[in-house]
């Protein structure tokens, strides 16, 4: 049993090591997103308090997939807005975050204006709502222009700029 656990995490491993060096401009919170797919638990394996959190927490989800990672456990769903979804869970089953995935049309209006009153020509390509005990929740927006990929923090009406990719004329 060890050794499928550990074989499995080495996997899971090197498939988001590779993933993640061939394609910069992927979102951030999807890194991995796929190779976690492959280690789907059956629900009695995941731990009570993870679940009966989550139960409480995402009330509405629907196509939920439950992972073992090796700081814990992830579940994979799609909320009632269908924003593609990740809440993830400590070994000892606690809450640690959640990421939202949505597009430009479902984001709380005041962020959308933040950025859009900078960002004007730029499209917003995607957002991740990330969300942790006792912290405002964060915004990561993806911006894309005919040069440009941007991705900027929102937090606390304040925004940064996370990275900045120039596109290449080829």
């Amino acid at each position: 049993m060890k050794n499928v656990i550990v074989t499995t995490i080495i996997t899971v491993t090197l498939i988001t090591g590779s993933a993640t060096a061939q394609q910069v401009n992927r979102p951030l919170a999807t890194e991995g997103m796929q190779s976690l797919q492959m280690n789907t638990l059956h629900i009695s394996k995941v731990h009570v308090r993870a679940m009966r959190d989550f139960l409480k927490r995402d009330k509405t989800a629907s196509n939920v997939d439950w992972m073992i990672v090796e700081t814990g456990y992830v579940a994979k769903y799609t909320d009632e807005n269908n924003s593609n979804c990740r809440t993830v869970y400590n070994n000892r089953g606690d809450f640690v975050y959640t990421i939202r995935q949505y597009c430009e049309n479902q984001m709380p209006r005041d962020i959308r204006h933040i950025v859009k009153s900078q960002y004007y020509d730029y499209t917003i390509t995607l957002v991740e709502q990330i969300e942790e005990t006792r912290r405002p929740p964060v915004y990561v927006v993806h911006l894309e222009d005919a040069t440009t990929l941007k991705n900027v923090r929102v937090c606390e009406r304040e925004m940064e700029v996370m990275l900045e990719y120039m596109k290449s004329n080829l």
